[in-house]
């Protein structure tokens, strides 16, 4: 439905991609029905290869419909042409039956297709074809008359049909359009709650880094004109004090200003990922290798800041504590979550000591419990350590990946 796009007003492309062809293979089904309930006396050569030709006409429609579906909706004379030929065919076959029906689909696509003056135009088309279509088959009859008056319904009742059918089509694309509203509000909320999460982070994070190693450097600078009456040397070991804090919390800031672009970038996780593990490579000089699925993984922005500094801690823990040759992250999805499985041959740990710093276990496990997900160890002294996180995917227009 390739213009539908432009048609749709905001409606899912896909739906009523999915829609539309629904309709053309439904009316490829009628018409196959039509042709295997020809009545004996019917059928001839010439009404076989019609409705076998309008068959394969609608079976190359559902088939093919995103690269056709272009020049239907820009040129409506290919419907008129359509019109024409399901007018011939009732003409021979009647104005009754499933293929009936059949044409009767075509205009509720157009109701989906054109919005309500092309459905307007189709109707009347059909009701006109259709009504010399069932002229010339009641001529066709021994007592055309009588059979016209007998079946007045075919000249009142039937004909409604298509515009009917049209208005059908019209109301789900209006569905398909209040869908598309509510879909796109809830988007605008979930950024918005996002957004606040990620203010609340960088805060949560500022508070505990920066704000207090500033702090501490105020405290030391309050007491430093005091040590500079009393104790000179006192006094230069807090003035290196406070120099040490500033450069400290400079730095604090760097990282915190570094994380943040990073979680507003536009490069897929997994890029992301590899970016953080080749430049950790180079530092500490341990191999390291990515495998990645390949699949989409849009994440939330939470869920990504998240996954990110989970994958930090993890490097730094095993340069610190593990003693490892080779590193390996494999990044993958599982029943709609993002799957990291970070793997060293370092020493490993008993997972049950209590020792301090084991990995940072407590703080990573409280970053995945923020994004919705879990990680796990597995590790035994002497046999390496693996790390896995599991956290929800997010769809695609609701990742960070799609923020401009």
């Amino acid at each position: 439905m390739g213009t539908v796009t432009g048609q749709e007003r905001g409606a899912p492309l896909e739906r009523l991609t999915g829609l539309t062809r629904l309709l053309v293979q439904l009316r490829f089904l009628l018409t196959g029905v039509a042709l295997l309930l020809l009545p004996p006396e019917r059928i001839s050569v010439r009404i076989v290869l019609m409705l076998v030709s309008y068959a394969v006409l609608s079976w190359l429609l559902a088939r093919y419909w995103e690269r056709l579906s272009v020049h239907v909706v820009r040129h409506p004379v290919l419907i008129a042409a359509d019109t024409l030929v399901a007018s011939a065919i009732l003409a021979v076959v009647g104005p009754s039956g499933a293929f009936f029906l059949a044409t009767v689909l075509t205009s509720a696509a157009a109701g989906v297709l054109y919005g309500t003056r092309g459905v307007a135009g189709v109707s009347a088309a059909q009701i006109f074809g259709y009504l010399t279509a069932l002229f010339l088959y009641l001529a066709s009859l021994s007592a055309p008359a009588e059979t016209f008056w007998e079946n007045i319904q075919l000249v009142v009742v039937q004909p409604l049909l298509y515009p009917t059918a049209g208005y059908i089509g019209l109301r789900l694309r209006g569905l398909f359009e209040e869908l598309a509203l509510e879909q796109e509000r809830r988007r605008a909320a979930e950024r918005a709650a996002a957004a606040a999460e990620e203010r609340a982070r960088l805060a949560r994070d500022m508070h505990d880094s920066v704000a207090k190693t500033l702090q501490g450097a105020a405290m030391a600078a309050q007491a430093l004109p005091i040590w500079l009456r009393k104790d000179p040397e006192r006094a230069a070991a807090a003035a290196a004090q406070v120099v040490s804090a500033a450069e400290a919390a400079a730095q604090e800031a760097r990282k915190l200003i570094t994380d943040l672009r990073e979680g507003s970038a536009d490069l897929p996780i997994a890029d992301q990922v590899a970016t953080v593990l080749r430049e950790w490579s180079e530092t500490t000089g341990i191999q390291a290798e990515l495998h990645s699925c390949g699949a989409p993984m849009p994440l939330l922005i939470t869920a990504r800041h998240e996954t990110v500094a989970i994958l930090r801690e993890a490097l730094t823990n095993i340069d610190r504590h593990a003693a490892a040759e080779t590193v390996a992250v494999e990044l993958s999805t599982d029943a709609g979550h993002l799957v990291m499985t970070v793997r060293d041959d370092g020493r490993g740990f008993d997972p049950g000591s209590s020792a301090p710093g084991h990995y940072g276990l407590v703080g990573m496990r409280e970053r995945a419990a923020r994004a919705g997900g879990r990680l796990s160890i597995d590790t035994a002294p002497g046999e390496g350590t693996t790390v896995v996180l599991r956290v929800p995917l997010a769809p695609p227009s609701q990742s960070s990946e799609d923020s401009p």
